[in-house]
């Protein structure tokens, strides 16, 4: 159950738990009838806070089915580079500046296009 969570990004156990009843396709990858009663959430929390503590059963499987997925040509075994430059945020929802334009909608887009049109030219391209 903690697997599927994890799969699918849902973060609460209450909400696997509501997950687990309705989706027929959890049931069945659990072993799960449907009239089978689901795990409360209490016990998958436990089972997340205890039984798998400092175990590596996540990163065994993880391994697995990356191992799968190679024997079965399904991932290559080519290098991935990609660029993780920290930007700082400015997204604080009490700190901002209203301006208030006077202008017309007609004016605004006249001005949009003109700015557009200023940047084409620049390089060579079309109006």
């Amino acid at each position: 159950m903690i697997f599927i969570g994890y799969l699918y990004g849902i973060r609460s156990e209450r909400q696997l738990e509501r997950e687990i009843q309705t989706n027929i396709a959890y049931r069945w990858f659990l072993g799960l009838n449907l009239t089978d009663r689901v795990p409360d959430h209490t016990t998958i929390s436990w089972n997340r806070r205890n039984r798998f503590k400092d175990t590596t059963v996540f990163q065994d499987i993880f391994d697995e089915m990356v191992q799968l997925a190679i024997r079965h040509r399904m991932v290559g075994r080519r290098v991935l580079i990609t660029d993780s430059t920290h930007l700082k945020a400015n997204a604080n929802k009490r700190k901002f500046v209203k301006h208030i334009i006077e202008m017309s909608p007609r004016d605004y887009i006249h001005e949009l296009e003109e700015a557009i049109n200023e940047d084409r030219v620049e390089p060579g391209k079309k109006a």
